[in-house]
This record gives structure tokens, sequence and C-alpha cells, in this order.
């Protein structure tokens, strides 16, 4: 097989020689015109340089409707009701000068037309034979838009980057101790001014993101990570501990339950998806009874909503969720809490809340076991080796950015190499296989700390993210053909503003 710009890989792909070269950089596909054609193009154009359009004749790629006969996803479907169930496998196969395109939904041809301009080289159309489908329904990416703010522009552009590699789901971690960053109507003073999203700002991102099959799931992360975000608002009651980061809310403090239905209800409002997330991690300082209270609460008003309540993994401790929810597991073995080793990593003035921090976090070691119990369907996160704020252990070749992890990626964090993720699989974390853990999905995430600008989460994000997406959609895959594709990528990345991608001597080479 050629490498080709395309990652994930397809589960079975064979290029053999070339058909017909593309004429102006132009795709021409026989189809009826559709907003999935106007996207793909819309995505094709800003990645690949390449412009989709739909003829009556003389067409590169034929495009059909119909089985393309492979086996659903593993996992939860994160798809909003109206697309549920519907098929993301393609075929490909040449017919007589151009190619056969066979899906069995809009999103599988989706699918199937970013591998096919994906594969164009030097503007000329291979034939192609591939049969593609992925293992997992959900392949996700979890963005902190608190710590850093990302204006809609740059959120459509990581949207961009998620369709190019066949990831569909946006977790938007909306709220923490920073910042809030969405208007809720009934409450002017907590949304941060001038860094938050407006509600036509929520709804030309959701617009934007299921028009290229990528469904936004939003968080309001509470009862904890509040602190400086809701502290100063009037009429919300928030509870001070001995740190300026040990604030929690509880459920019957005054204004608290009105204003987090508020929040749900403007979610629910202007996201389709089925799934909502009501945070429940570190809720440091909180008394177990005041977050049960809480997070079973928060469960309930997503419930009367229409939604599926999804929550970090300390939310098992509050038995708030049931087999049809889902809870996303994000502590890894090799992160356990080591308390000496924060408290020589932070400030003293941060030691009161690493202490609590610690107490906490002992409790991690059950929450695996809690969950299989339970047999909550569970989004994997493992902070080792899904968390992109880790450090890379592995040099730059250029020189110049070996330099920026001085600053940049969380020092709690033991580093690891760029391509570590390809030895991982979470059908033998051993976390997960010991608890009998149901898999629903795979989730990176982005924490944004010690993000300074766009450059840095090119650099946090890239090449990561693509073998994450890699290991979603097939396991299979070679890992050299999987570093090679991965390479290939460069341009794309330019393409979409993603400049400052690590240059991994791992992917990319001393």
């Amino acid at each position: 097989m050629t490498v080709t710009e395309i990652i994930p890989l397809p589960k079975s792909m064979e290029a053999s020689g070339t058909l017909r070269g593309l004429r102006d950089g132009v795709l021409r596909v026989r189809t009826a015109p559709s907003s999935m054609i106007e996207a793909a193009s819309a995505v094709s154009s800003a990645a690949f340089g390449i412009v989709i359009v739909v003829v009556d004749e003389d067409a590169d790629v034929v495009l059909r409707y119909d089985d393309a006969g492979t086996s659903a996803p593993t996992g939860a479907d994160p798809r909003p009701a109206d697309r549920r169930g519907e098929s993301e496998a393609y075929r490909i196969r040449v017919e007589e000068d151009g190619l056969l395109l066979t899906a069995a939904s809009g999103e599988g041809a989706f699918r199937g037309l970013l591998t096919i301009v994906g594969a164009v080289t030097d503007g000329t159309l291979p034939a192609l034979h591939v049969d593609d489908h992925p293992d997992h329904g959900w392949r996700g990416l979890s963005l902190d838009v608190v710590r850093r703010w990302f204006p809609v522009e740059e959120v459509t552009r990581i949207i961009d980057l998620l369709a190019v590699h066949k990831m569909n789901v946006l977790h938007l971690h909306l709220t923490d101790s920073q910042a809030w960053r969405f208007e809720v109507p009934d409450h002017p003073g907590v949304a941060a001014p001038g860094e938050s999203y407006s509600l036509k700002d929520l709804s030309v991102l959701e617009d934007y993101a299921r028009a290229r099959y990528v469904t936004i799931v939003p968080e309001i992360d509470v009862p904890g990570h509040v602190a400086a975000s809701l502290v100063e608002v009037d009429g919300i009651e928030v509870v001070e501990g001995d740190h300026p980061f040990v604030r929690y809310l509880t459920w019957g403090g005054a204004g608290v339950a009105g204003f987090v239905r508020d929040g749900f209800a403007v979610l629910a409002e202007h996201f389709a998806s089925p799934y909502l997330h009501l945070g429940g991690d570190e809720a440091f300082g909180a008394p177990h009874d005041e977050y049960v209270r809480f997070v079973r609460a928060s469960a309930e008003v997503i419930r009367g909503l229409g939604r599926t309540p999804l929550g970090w993994q300390e939310a098992v401790r509050a038995d708030a969720l049931g087999d049809r929810d889902l809870v996303q597991l994000w502590i890894a073995e090799r992160d356990r809490f080591d308390l000496d080793k924060a408290k020589r990593t932070f400030p003293e003035e941060y030691h009161p809340l690493l202490t609590q921090a610690a107490e906490l976090f002992a409790l991690s070691v059950e929450d695996a076991a809690l969950i299989g119990a339970a047999g909550i369907p569970t989004i994997v996160s493992s902070s080792d080796p899904l968390y992109l704020d880790r450090r890379t252990s592995d040099s730059s070749r250029d020189r110049a950015q070996d330099d920026v992890w001085a600053r940049l990626g969380n020092p709690g964090y033991d580093a690891t190499s760029t391509t570590s993720v390809l030895e991982w699989s979470p059908s033998t974390q051993e976390d997960i296989v010991d608890a009998g853990v149901r898999v629903a999905g795979i989730e990176a995430a982005l924490w944004c700390e010690t993000v300074r600008d766009f450059d840095d989460v090119a650099t946090l994000l890239l090449p990561r993210l693509a073998l994450i997406a890699q290991r979603a959609w097939d396991e299979s895959a070679d890992r050299k053909d999987v570093i090679a594709a991965a390479a290939a990528q460069a341009s794309v990345w330019e393409r979409l503003g993603f400049e400052s991608y690590y240059r991994s001597v791992e992917v990319f080479g001393a």
C-alpha cells in the first residue's frame, strides 16, 4: 500500500496504479446535491486543497447509497437521535475509469469521500479497493476551553481536524475553577466577560460540528471545580475551604439547584447530544454525603431534560449512574497521586489542597471495581496515554521545540513517548480487565493549564491525536504503516492551521 495522507488507515486498502487526473483540483462526484457534500467539500478544501462538486456525467467518483456490508462498532453511540444506529461503513471499488463509493448513510459517505481525497497523489486519483468501518462508536477529544479560552474560530478548526481523522465526539469542558464559558440568560453575571460563548455561539458550534458528523458533548463540572468562577456571582452560595481551590457547591446552597438546572437546560436546548456531562471529579473538601446528594440530583436533572448523564469516574462513588448511563475513567495507574512528589512540584501555598487531593485520590483505586460491578458503560480516557497535556520523552527534529517542555505540559506527569499509545489498548488495560469494565468508547483529553496560544495547542495535540484516532478506529493496523501515515499528515495539519505540531523524531525521523 502506498502511504497516503490518510489516518486512521482503512481496515482494508489496496492502491494499484492510477485512474485519472483531477481537473483544477476538483473531485467530481455523481450524486444528488446535499449538505453532506457541502461539508465534505469544505473539509476537503481546507485540509487537502481539493474541492468536491456534484456532476451528472464524467464523474471521478460515483456515490451509491447501499449496504456496505460490515458490522456495527462496539460501545456507546454518541450521535443525536436522528442519526443513532446509522452505519459509518463504506466501500470503494474501481468502476470503469473512476471510483464507486458505496455507503449506507451520509456519514459513511462523508468518511469515504475524505479517504478518497486523502489518497489523491500529485493530483491523480488512484485505483482504490477499500473496505472500512470503525471498531469503536465513540472516538472523542475532550477540550478544556476554560484554562485557555478558545474563540469559536479555533473550536471549528479543531472540529475540522476531528473530521479529517474520523473522530466523532468533541467533549467541551465548559466550566471549571477559573471561568464559566457559556451564557445562562437568567444568570447574567456568571459568564466570563468577553471570553464566553453566547447562545448564538453555541448554536454555531453545534451546526458546524453536526455538518461534519461530530457530536458536541457539553460539560458543566460540578460540584467541585468552581473556585473563582462562581464565588463572586451574586445569588449562588459557594462553600469556601482553607485554600482558594477548596471550594464546592451543595445542592441545598442558596441559588445552587436552580442555577444548575438552568445551566443544563441551556446545554440541552443548544446541543443535540444524547449525553450531558455533569463532571463530578475532584470535589476537594466536599463532605461525602453532600457530594452524593449533588451528583444524584444533577443526574436526575439531566434525565429530566431527556438526556443521559455522563460523569468522571469519581461519580460512581455517589451511586448515581446505572447501566444505561456513562462514566469516564481517567486516572491511570502510572498517575496515582504521589503526595511527596506533588509537594516537591507545587508551591507551599498549594500544600493544604494537595493533602485533601491525596485523601480523595486514595479512593480512586476502587473506582474501576465499582464501575465494573455496577455495569456502567465506560468512556476510557486514561491519563496514560490519552491525556495530551503529558510531556513527550522523545526529541523533536526541530530542536527549538525541545525547549518548550520547560513550561508546556503537566509537570506532575511522567513524560512518555509520542508513539506510546500504539502499544495501548483498553482491552488489555489492567484495571479495565480485572474489574470487567464495559468499554463504551475512547476519548483523548487536552487540559490547558500551561497553554498560552494555539501554537501550544498544536504541539500538544499532534501527532498524538492522530495516533489515538487510529487506535479508536482500528487497533489492528501495522505500527510502521501508522507512523508513516502520521508523518504524511504534516501538510494537512499545516493547511488546517496546526503549523506547530510536534516534530517527533519517532514519527518524522531525526
